[in-house]
């Protein structure tokens, strides 16, 4: 067995110290450059989300030269790409959800197939569904039964967050039933058989009065789905309000007691 020279074996011990010592600093610095490059990448969406809270302010305020629809379809498509974004949302939430909503409405409360998309992520995303139920009237003011597409489901997303989110049923009641007149005026298979379902759905509520299990579950939804702390704090309130105990773990879960039934 060769033997190494004290001399030589001193110099490998530094020398394998060295590389040690490299190897640690050069994974503190990646560690360091990770840290700053995900806080830089952090301001860079809040300072996005002030911008486009900028902008989409100044178009409830500006006037549109007769260019409502462009503007509609415009704000339209930033609202999907700004809902499309994950990776933004999961550090700003969605809050401006509900402006790009506003705008449209405001612009063309005719274009239906928008506000179903736009309706969903208010409530779901947003956490507002009462603005939600408060925007699809003032559109079901404007539109009618003969509109391009499925008009009568406005009037089955608004019953769904009187249901689940407001608790409301004669309201919800009041929504299936136009929505099945509406559903009727199509005067084809597909109208006939979606005015049958809701006025299913009514005789359903009549028999079935107590939808706090419902709201429960579409809060509970809501909570788990939040990524800001605005609508996880209004998902909390809505739940405690029902009686739901919700805690968190020391692991940052949540954990959810429903009201015990007598």
């Amino acid at each position: 067995m060769p033997i190494i020279n004290h001399k030589y074996g001193k110099i490998l011990i530094i020398f394998c110290g060295l590389i040690l010592c490299s190897t640690s600093l050069v994974k503190l610095q990646q560690k360091q450059l990770k840290l700053k490059f995900q806080t830089k990448e952090k301001n860079s969406y809040l300072e996005q989300e002030e911008h486009l809270q900028t902008a989409v302010n100044l178009q409830k305020n500006l006037p549109s030269f007769d260019f409502d629809n462009l503007l509609a379809d415009w704000n339209y498509l930033r609202f999907i790409q700004y809902f499309g974004d994950g990776e933004a949302r999961e550090v700003t939430g969605y809050s401006l959800v509900t402006d790009y909503f506003e705008v449209v409405v405001d612009k063309d409360p005719r274009f239906t197939q928008a506000f179903l998309s736009l309706s969903s992520a208010n409530s779901l995303f947003a956490g507002q569904p009462k603005k939600t139920v408060e925007l699809i009237d003032k559109v079901l003011e404007s539109a009618s039964p003969d509109l391009p597409g499925y008009p009568f489901f406005l009037w089955t997303y608004k019953a769904t967050d009187e249901i689940l989110f407001l608790g409301d049923l004669e309201a919800a009641k009041n929504s299936y039933k136009m929505a099945a007149e509406w559903a009727s005026m199509r005067d084809d298979d597909l109208g006939n058989e979606m005015a049958n379902r809701y006025l299913t759905t009514v005789k359903f509520l009549a028999s079935n009065p107590d939808s706090t299990d419902a709201q429960i579950g579409a809060w509970v939804n809501v909570l788990n789905q939040a990524q800001d702390l605005k609508t996880q704090q209004h998902a909390i309130d809505e739940l405690e309000a029902l009686g739901v105990d919700v805690s968190i773990t020391e692991e940052g879960k949540i954990k959810i007691k429903r009201p015990d039934r007598a």
